[in-house]
């Protein structure tokens, strides 16, 4: 776990920007990484960013954002999120 103190907004831009890359790996790393950080890396942007690839139609945006929410915990469960894990 890298923790809250590797959370800086710099981080969490940087790792918004690849969770949306075009290539699979990328992505799956990224979400690894955003998961390592913890509850801190649960902020509204991220939240709202891993809501919108819960519902991309591109099955593997919306697992990396899966894993992402599985590794935040609670601190990402906002009715938002768990509306879109409802849908799916």
């Amino acid at each position: 776990n890298l923790g809250a103190a590797a959370a800086t907004p710099d981080i969490l831009a940087q790792l918004a920007k690849l969770l949306a890359d075009s290539n699979k790996d990328v992505r799956s790393s990224a979400a690894e990484a955003l998961g390592k950080l913890g509850a801190a890396a649960a902020t509204p942007d991220i939240s709202a960013i891993l809501v919108r690839l819960l519902r991309d139609s591109d099955a593997g945006r919306c697992q990396s954002a899966a894993y992402a929410l599985e590794n935040l915990g609670a601190a990402a469960a906002t009715p938002d999120i768990l509306a879109q894990l409802a849908k799916l």
